[in-house]
Order: structure tokens, then C-alpha cells, then sequence
């Protein structure tokens, strides 16, 4: 028995260790596109783009863990069925509940895994993704290319040529941040360093568009600090970046950023407990119920059904509980009632 029970043990594992792994793939790949703008805007290095956005797979591991462990115990259940493993099994006397062990087993290490997670792990990522976002939306780092340096809140800089160390030449500045009036310059040569753009032996042109009239101003060197196009004040630490201890600390519960922090430090609380919820499901409906071998398919694709509509649920209560404190016990009865009542199923059954 206890090498069936390794067995079962490694083959939801590695299953489970694929699944996750292309899941969050895909769902890194929605996530992240929504900041690939910034690859043109800022001009930041592929390897720079996918460790800033690298720090988005905790939270999306964290969501899809437990249900790729619940599907894939589900999966590993149902071949051990359908080989008909388990008669032989129960026919030497050995009940299916037995096969419950490795499930708990590997159940309470992801959980183990998403409360650290949940207490340090998350805050840290989000810590680090919010720095490293911060430092490239106000440090204009130029690549070391021709062509279209950067462009900024309609302020863009083109140059022909790159002649090394940030340097340009014949570089082609358009300010159209101004309805009224909108200015280009033309410069030689130039350079960006430290947020500052030096030009060198050139013209400025402002064109009124309001009376259509133009000015030029010729210059030897002219200086342009380019901070003034950047927003260089971090924002407030948000929730996500707190540590559990700071999510309550002096806290109200007044303003909805305080009910924000207050439901998500119950939330960090609850949604662990969801690989049990979904782990304990997927083994009374595949192993506990009278199988039949054209409803086998069935049973799993229901299976999948409510995770899918208990997770979304789960998801709307506790976004529900940042506007509504009794959303919160609604939260902890939704994963408590169900942990207690799969347990009494399963017990029921194997009787």
C-alpha cells in the first residue's frame, strides 16, 4: 500500500507541476502585455522587461495552484480507475480511502507554500515590481541605437546616428505637449545623461498655432531636463506590497483603503484552504462515486465546472468584503463549511 501511495504521490506532483507551470505561462503572458508598451515608451531590454514582469507569476501561482492540484489529482484518480487499479484494490481488501494519504500530503505542502506565500513571499514581489517599475518610468535610459530614442506624453526624441557612450548625432526633438504652441528642435549632435538631454550646435522652432507664426532661436549648446515629462514621486505603498502584521495595523476600516487592506489580510487567510476544498472534491467524485466508464468524463468535466464557479465566487465575495465587512464571514463560511462537510462525505462513503 505504501508504494501505491508513492506512486500516486509523484504522479499528481509532476502532473501538477506541469499543469501549473504552462497555466501560469498563459496567464503571465495576458498579464504582462498590458505593460508592453513600456518595451517602446521607456526603451527597457527584453531581459529587463521579463524580470520586471517575472514578479507577476507569485500572485497568478498562487490562484492557479490549487486547482491545477485539484485537476491534476482528479486526472491521476481517473486513470487509476480506469485501469481498474482501484477494484483490484478493494478486492484485496483494501478500501479507497486509503488513497486519501497522499492527496493530504501533497494538499497541506501547497497549502504550507501559498500561506508563505501570502506572508512574505507576494508582498515581496509586488515590492519589487513596483521599485523596478517606479525606476524605469523616471530614469530615461536611451538604446544604443539610432532611430526613435524615446517618446513621452507627446515629447519624442529621433536620431540619425549613434556614435556611442548615449551620444547622437543629428538629433530631431518634437514637443507637442502645448495646444497652443508646439516647438521642435534640430541639434548636431547630443547626448541624454541622468534625465538631462544636452544639445549641441542647433535650432529651436516654436510655432504658434494659434496666429500661425514662427520663431527660431539658433544655439551652440542647449540644455533640457527632462524630468519635468516624468512623474519622479513613488505612489503610496499599496496593499499588496504589506506585510499581513502592517494589513491591520492602525486601521479603522473607515475609507475604503482601509477596508481593502482589512479584506485582503482575510483573504491571504482563506484562499489557501481552497486546495483542500478543491482536493477533497476531486477525490469523493472520482474515487467515491459508483463510477461508470461512459461517465467518467462526465464526472471530471463537472468536476472542473465548480471549481471554476465556486473560485469565481470565492473571488467575488472577497472583492465584495472591501465594501462590506459581513462579506468577510461570508468568505469563511464558504471554505470552512465546505472543509468540514467533504471530510463527512468521504467518511460516509467508504462506510
Amino acid at each position: 500500500m505504501k508504494r501505491i501511495n508513492k506512486v500516486i504521490f509523484f504522479k499528481i506532483l509532476r502532473t501538477t507541476m506541469y499543469s501549473t507551470i504552462a497555466l501560469t505561462l498563459c496567464a503571465w503572458i495576458v498579464q504582462s502585455s498590458r505593460y508592453l508598451d513600456m518595451l517602446n515608451q521607456y526603451n527597457i531590454s527584453l531581459a529587463r522587461f521579463f524580470k520586471f514582469s517575472s514578479y507577476l507569476c507569485v500572485d497568478i501561482i498562487a490562484v492557479i495552484l490549487p486547482i491545477s492540484f485539484a485537476i491534476s489529482a482528479a486526472f491521476v484518480f481517473f486513470r487509476f480507475v480506469q485501469s481498474n487499479q482501484l477494484i483490484a484494490m478493494q478486492a484485496s481488501g483494501i478500501p479507497a480511502v486509503r488513497l486519501l494519504n497522499p492527496l493530504i500530503a501533497l494538499a497541506s505542502i501547497i497549502t504550507t507554500y501559498l500561506y508563505i506565500s501570502n506572508v512574505y513571499i507576494s508582498p515581496n514581489a509586488w515590492s519589487s515590481f513596483r521599485r523596478i517599475e517606479f525606476e524605469i518610468k523616471n530614469n530615461i535610459e536611451p538604446p544604443e541605437s539610432a532611430g526613435s530614442i524615446f517618446s513621452i506624453n507627446g515629447f519624442s526624441v529621433y536620431a540619425q546616428e549613434y556614435v556611442g557612450n548615449f551620444s547622437f548625432r543629428n538629433l530631431f526633438i518634437l514637443d507637442l505637449r502645448n495646444l497652443s504652441k508646439s516647438y521642435s528642435y534640430y541639434a548636431r549632435s547630443g547626448s541624454i545623461r541622468n534625465n538631462t538631454l544636452f544639445l549641441e550646435n542647433g535650432e529651436r522652432i516654436e510655432i504658434d498655432n494659434v496666429s500661425k507664426k514662427n520663431s527660431i532661436i539658433k544655439f551652440e549648446a542647449y540644455q533640457y531636463d527632462l524630468k519635468e515629462l516624468l512623474n519622479v514621486e513613488r505612489t503610496a505603498i499599496q496593499p499588496n506590497e504589506k506585510y499581513m502584521r502592517d494589513l491591520l495595523a492602525n486601521n479603522t476600516g473607515n475609507d475604503l483603503l482601509n477596508k481593502t487592506q482589512v479584506a485582503l489580510f482575510h483573504q491571504k487567510i482563506t484562499s489557501p484552504l481552497l486546495t483542500f476544498i478543491f482536493s477533497l472534491l476531486s477525490f469523493f467524485m472520482i474515487l467515491m462515486s459508483p463510477y461508470k466508464r461512459d461517465r467518467g468524463h462526465f464526472i471530471t468535466f463537472l468536476l472542473i465546472l465548480f471549481i471554476v464557479i465556486f473560485q469565481g465566487t470565492y473571488f467575488w465575495v472577497t472583492n465584495a468584503a472591501a465594501r462590506d465587512f459581513m462579506f468577510i464571514k461570508i468568505n469563511y463560511l464558504m471554505v470552512m463549511i465546505p472543509i468540514i462537510i467533504f471530510p463527512l462525505m468521504i467518511f460516509w462513503r467508504s462506510r
